[in-house]
């Protein structure tokens, strides 16, 4: 898994990071906002991932796949969204 396509020094900032599963809601800063790691796409849009997981702030995402691949390696830790 080290070597995967995907990996792109998220261990900086998203290393024992805690996350929400959420759905994402377009704002007046972003109408659409990519997966952290495969770079697919979250929008209001019929064609585009609407669930997944996100950091606190929602500023940073994680589509559904990405998250089962690498929650082990990250050890990220899921929160209740509140």
């Amino acid at each position: 898994m080290q070597n995967d396509w995907r990996l792109n020094n998220q261990m900086e900032y998203l290393y024992e990071s805690e996350l929400l599963y959420s759905t994402f809601k377009e704002d007046e800063k972003n109408d659409h906002v990519h997966c952290e790691f495969c770079w697919a796409t979250f929008s209001d849009d019929l064609e585009d991932l609407h669930n997944g997981y996100c950091t606190l702030d929602k500023y940073r995402w994680i589509c559904q796949e990405c998250y089962d691949d690498f929650k082990d390696m990250f050890k990220w830790r899921l929160v209740e969204n509140k």
